[in-house]
């Protein structure tokens, strides 16, 4: 078996023929050896890409005064639950502001760290967080396991996606699977599972011929699961993403959202080097909404970032002129504040 990660990729598909871009990109950001979390995702000024966790302590400052509100209402022991925790930088913080400002929720309070990936694992037990505890997988969570908050920053937009192209007459879709030719991946036209149409089409949706969007089977499975784990409480989920008429709109996005990004900048060919750099395509919040409201959650927003956190009071925590510039980042309209929405359902509160 080929060690390199494109060359197994090239295996499989002389072995299986092309494959979806689902498991393309499953492969090239999760795969245990070679994928882009396996060799550590540069994350942060620098990196590949930044998250508002990494432009500033004060988004997880603001994060722990608004779950303090809600532990307020809620008795006896209460648990932070983060999916897709990395290396745990944003707990660490959280964790930190929690005890500082509200030490007698602290004492309350369990943290809960959800990463897939083992370099991810390994900075997170090099924290010095006593009362947290590491799970592998959503499915570890328990059924009816979490008072408190079920918390995700850019987790839904890493999940893998297929890609999808509006066939010809608007007779139904086609999917864009990988192939391999000349020692290079490419492109290669499918007619696409009959559920995919039927699935767009219920929800409003019908691609114009040509036009080219992504799918993202497993974001309903997981956020069900996720919705199960909440006894009362909230999850409370930080993402690119639009509602399903903007996001499919063919004006708007005729080559759908899936982005690379490298270096801190945006652009590319998805299809080359995988496992180097960093894939992404923007969430469908009414998919998420559904599918939370389906297991009885209750919805508010999704909210523009932006003002989430100015309402939440994010400017309380700015020291010096420095800091209110990177604070002034993750609420900026032309910018990650107006990108960037949050999606909040609760369960009892």
């Amino acid at each position: 078996m080929p060690h390199d990660l494109a060359e197994r990729l090239r295996e499989r598909i002389r072995r299986e023929g092309p494959i979806s871009f689902a498991d393309f990109m499953e492969a090239a950001l999760y795969d245990p050896d070679d994928g882009y979390y396996a060799r550590g995702a540069r994350i942060g000024e620098g990196g590949d890409f930044v998250t508002s966790p990494s432009l500033s302590p004060a988004f997880a400052q603001v994060i722990a005064r608004r779950f303090a509100a809600d532990a307020a209402r809620l008795d006896g022991p209460v648990r932070f639950v983060e999916v897709g925790s990395a290396f745990g930088s944003f707990l660490a913080d959280f964790a930190a502001a929690l005890s500082r400002r509200h030490p007698a929720v602290a004492a309350r309070t369990s943290l809960t760290a959800i990463e897939r990936s083992a370099a991810g694992r390994s900075g997170l037990a090099r924290l010095d967080l006593p009362r947290l505890t590491v799970l592998v997988d959503p499915d570890d969570l328990e059924e009816k396991s979490v008072s408190g908050w079920i918390f995700a920053n850019e987790l839904f937009d890493a999940l893998p996606v297929a890609r999808v192209r509006g066939a010809a007459g608007g007779l139904g879709l086609e999917e864009l699977r990988v192939d391999a030719a000349g020692g290079r991946f490419v492109w290669i036209a499918r007619p696409a599972p009959v559920e995919w149409s039927a699935g767009l089409a219920a929800r409003g949706v019908l691609l114009d011929a040509g036009q080219i969007a992504e799918i993202r089977p497993g974001a309903p499975v997981l956020h069900r699961r996720l919705a199960r784990a909440l006894k009362r409480g909230r999850i409370v989920l930080f993402d690119y993403g639009h509602r399903t008429r903007t996001l499919y709109h063919p004006l708007a996005r005729p080559s759908g959202t899936l982005a690379v990004h490298e270096g801190g900048r945006r652009g590319g060919d998805p299809l080359e080097r995988p496992g180097e750099r960093d894939l992404t395509a923007h969430v469908d919040w009414d998919e998420l909404v559904e599918a939370g409201e389906s297991e009885g959650l209750e919805t508010e927003g999704p909210t523009r970032q932006g003002r989430y956190l100015t309402e939440s009071g994010i400017f309380d925590f700015v020291d010096g002129e420095a800091e209110k510039w990177r604070v002034y980042r993750l609420v900026d309209p032309a910018g990650m504040g107006d990108e960037i929405s949050v999606l909040v359902q609760s369960r009892g509160v």
